[in-house]
């Protein structure tokens, strides 16, 4: 019982089970219909027989007929042979009664307990011995006939008929529960296939997987196709889940490893400055000065640091229109004020050269593609800043007149911590980094190359309409 409950509760059962019950009400209102008319045809057979009997003959032998006591109406004697008329006269099961002034002149054969008819017509009437159908017509004289039939044969044959529908009616049900039952599942194979394709990604927990692509039935397949969507959708969101966690984990080791050395000195400034109060002012201003700059040093370390982890994660990154333009604009004038005594030039077109991105992230490149001219490039040297526009894509070119990177060295120097020949004194190590995550980002790439200048070449382009791309950020 428990079994059957289960199959029921299954889509398979259920379809079989409606699918039988909706076939089992068209076989019962079928049935119904025919017992209904085969019973109406029975019906009009009797009544076409009772309109057949001739009433004149009828009306002849029962006038000249008398029962053993003399009375009229008893159980007649007529014709030969002490039946009433010939055999063609008389049909099994039937009745007749005479009737005159409103009571009973002759009878034969009628059942005990029936009542007269009181008009003429066809009427059915019952007496404790059956069924019975007669037909009342008026004759000579102001007198009625009544002519009647047993209908137990005609009840008979429709109780027959009516047994049997039954029992073809069973087996047809049966039948079809059985066939639904195998049609729901072959029609529900395709949805077991899909069910067992996501019970091994639930089994896996691989999110790459993909289900196969079932064409028909059609619902089938966009049930397929839209799983498939839902698993793209968390695989995604997994990896951005597990970008933030790495970034999250890679920036609390990267701070405490990089921070270690500044913050050191720092504290050797500091406590210098406490342990000895009677310092110089000469000595005093040394101490201030390292302590500052170690500081500052700090939290140079720590915006890169952040500005990385933020784009190791590219979650949630605003993205906006932003004119290339104006940000290398506002990007060199800070390195102006910083390094006074470099030449900076810009080419740029006058017009707006825009792009969808990450604000701060745009900044970061170019404040650090500066920054590494100036600091790598000739001392008092020359910076030119090129902005230009190729097809669908914006190209930013920076040039040093300074001794340039060899061609050995360029790679690496794009990787988180890594310097030059000079940058162990100069520099994080994290500047270049950050400037081919933010290009990758923007759906770009960063190239180091050779100056006309003399010195290093970096260019970078940009896709003007990608946005944040984050299946392209650096490791």
């Amino acid at each position: 019982m428990i079994a059957l409950r289960r199959q029921l509760r299954s889509l398979q059962g259920r379809v079989a089970l409606l699918a039988t019950l909706g076939v089992a009400a068209v076989l019962f209102a079928v049935g119904a219909a025919a017992v209904a008319s085969f019973a109406e045809r029975e019906r009009e057979r009797v009544d076409d027989t009772l309109e057949a009997r001739p009433v004149g003959a009828l009306v002849r032998a029962l006038q000249g007929g008398n029962d053993d006591g003399g009375n009229p109406g008893g159980p007649g004697r007529f014709g030969p042979g002490g039946r009433f008329g010939p055999p063609a006269l008389r049909p099994e099961g039937e009745y007749i009664r005479l009737l005159a002034a409103g009571g009973l002149v002759a009878a034969v054969d009628a059942p005990d307990g029936l009542a007269l008819p009181a008009a003429t017509g066809l009427r059915t009437l019952d007496s404790a011995g059956g069924s019975y159908r007669s037909l009342t017509r008026p004759v000579g004289g102001g007198g009625l006939l009544e002519v009647g039939t047993d209908l137990s044969s005609a009840d008979d044959r429709v109780g027959t008929l009516r047994r049997r529908l039954v029992v073809l009616g069973l087996l047809g049900v049966g039948l079809v529960g059985a066939l639904s039952w195998w049609l729901a599942g072959l029609a529900l194979r395709p949805l077991r296939a899909l069910q067992a394709g996501a019970g091994r990604v639930s089994s896996t927990r691989d999110l790459s997987t993909r289900l196969d692509a079932e064409p028909d039935p059609r619902e089938v397949g966009d049930l397929s196709d839209s799983i498939n969507a839902m698993l793209a959708r968390l695989q995604r969101s997994a990896g951005e889940t597990d970008a933030a966690l790495e970034a999250t984990r890679r920036f609390a080791g990267d701070a405490g490893h990089e921070l270690r050395t500044p913050m050191t000195a720092l504290r050797a400034n500091l406590g210098l400055l406490r342990r000895n109060p009677d310092l110089g002012p000469a000595e005093r201003a040394s101490a201030l000065h390292d302590a500052e700059r170690e500081a500052g040093r700090a939290v140079r370390l720590l915006d890169a640091l952040q500005t990385l982890a933020r784009g190791d994660a590219g979650v949630s990154l605003p993205r906006e229109p932003v004119d290339l333009s104006a940000v290398l604009e506002t990007a060199l004038d800070a390195a102006r004020a910083r390094h006074p005594t470099v030449g900076w030039q810009m080419r740029a077109p006058s017009e707006e050269l825009e792009l969808t991105g990450w604000p701060d992230g745009l900044r970061a490149l170019t404040d650090n593609l500066l920054e590494n001219a100036a600091r790598h490039g000739r001392p008092d040297g020359v910076v030119e800043a090129t902005l230009r526009a190729d097809g669908d894509a914006l190209v930013l070119t920076v040039d040093d007149d300074g001794p340039g990177v060899p061609a050995a060295e360029r790679e690496r120097l794009f990787e988180r911590f890594a310097r030059g020949r000079d940058g162990a004194a100069r520099g994080s190590g994290l500047g270049l980094a950050l400037v081919r995550q933010q290009a990758r980002l923007h759906g770009g790439e960063v190239t180091l190359g050779e100056s006309p200048l003399g010195g290093a070449r970096f260019e970078v382009r940009l896709s003007a309409a990608s946005g944040i791309n984050r299946d392209r950020q650096a490791g």
